[in-house]
């Protein structure tokens, strides 16, 4: 805390500071009889709720080594405030203490660090969001967010984004490019994400595919810089979730199956061979050659480069890597084959899916 504020000058108007586990905190020069007295320090605060998985990125972020369970109690004993209510409160104590008014503006000049500023302008266009939820719209919110993981379990993927767009979409401001709603964002999709997985695994979704699904999403997440494209990656969570919850409710695979399917999905960057797969699940590799085809209706050859070639969308969708990035990233022996595969299993050449997505 002392560290927080060594710098701090001694003009008497609130100084704002921020940790890098995300409190944030105001403090206030006491000064009496033309003398410096002290100061008095407020916070901490956090922006948001912090859930598991939050907490999980961020000390992962900073390589810390906090126990998470510690990290977790300490986060749902610290007071949640937006940035706009934090410097209302700072200019609600200096009067208190000096019987004169302050504004924004006074305070973010005060204050030079951009990351204030652009927090206040995400935060002004959900001024109507947070009127909604003081003014009795608070359990419709909660329906309708219910409805989306319901349709989740329910493998209802003509629905899911449907009343995803409902919540999310009505009235939305675009305001891109600002660091802390980039932030924001992010935790949002991580939060849905982590109960997309749970209702996944509610509708029959293997439990470790859900929860490496999870982690997988997650990690693409993290690595996105544009405010869109996280919500656009949302979307395509929450819409794989619920078509794997609908082809569990079609195909109910046996756990050797399972396991491979498993596997394949963690290791697409890899070589995977079926003795690979055999020996993960303790059967003779003709056996499981045999079953994964009865259960699954094709090949694991074809399964594989199936899953490989959807993975390969999502990076030409998602992602900033080249082709011949991609190619390699997913083992693919030459740029030529993978081009061939992809358009085996798509009825276009990786180029022309990416221009139609740039395009579109």
């Amino acid at each position: 805390m002392t560290d927080l504020f060594s710098s701090m000058p001694i003009e008497q108007l609130p100084v704002l500071r921020e940790t890098i586990y995300l409190e944030k905190f105001f403090a206030i020069s006491i000064h009496a009889d033309h003398q410096w007295k002290g100061i008095i320090i407020v916070g901490p605060v956090i922006n948001f709720k912090m859930t598991e998985e939050i907490i999980r990125v961020t000390l992962s972020d900073l390589l810390a080594k906090a126990d998470h369970h510690e990290m977790k109690m300490y986060y749902d004993g610290v007071p949640v405030m937006s940035t706009f209510k934090l410097i209302n409160l700072s200019m609600a104590m200096y009067f208190m203490l000096y019987q004169k008014k302050l504004t924004l503006d006074e305070i973010l000049l005060k204050n030079e660090d951009e990351r204030w500023r652009k927090t206040l302008e995400v935060e002004q266009p959900y001024k109507q969001i947070i009127d909604d939820r003081q003014n009795n719209l608070v359990h419709t919110e909660i329906d309708k967010e219910k409805k989306v993981f319901d349709f989740i379990r329910l493998g209802r993927t003509d629905k899911v984004l449907e009343s995803f767009h409902t919540i999310h979409k009505q009235g939305k401001k675009s305001v891109l490019s600002k660091t802390s709603y980039l932030r924001s964002q992010k935790n949002l999709a991580i939060s849905l994400i982590t109960l997309a997985t749970r209702s996944a695994v509610e509708g029959g979704v293997f439990q470790e595919i859900a929860y490496n699904l999870s982690d997988f999403y997650i990690l693409k997440i993290e690595d996105l810089t544009d405010s869109q494209a996280v919500e656009d990656l949302m979307e395509v969570a929450l819409l794989d979730f619920a078509e794997r919850v609908k082809r569990s409710k079609k195909h109910k695979y046996s756990k050797p199956i399972n396991i491979c399917q498993n596997y394949i999905f963690n290791h697409l960057n890899e070589r995977i061979t079926i003795s690979q797969l055999a020996e993960i699940t303790s059967l003779n590799p003709n056996y499981l050659s045999n079953l994964f085809k009865k259960e699954v209706g094709i090949s694991i050859s074809q399964f594989i480069l199936k899953t490989k070639i959807e993975e390969a969308q999502n990076l030409l969708t998602h992602s900033h890597y080249t082709l011949a990035e991609i190619s390699t990233l997913l083992n693919f022996y030459d740029q030529s084959y993978f081009a061939k595969v992809f358009k085996t299993y798509t009825g276009c050449t990786p180029k022309q899916f990416k221009d139609q997505r740039t395009n579109g």
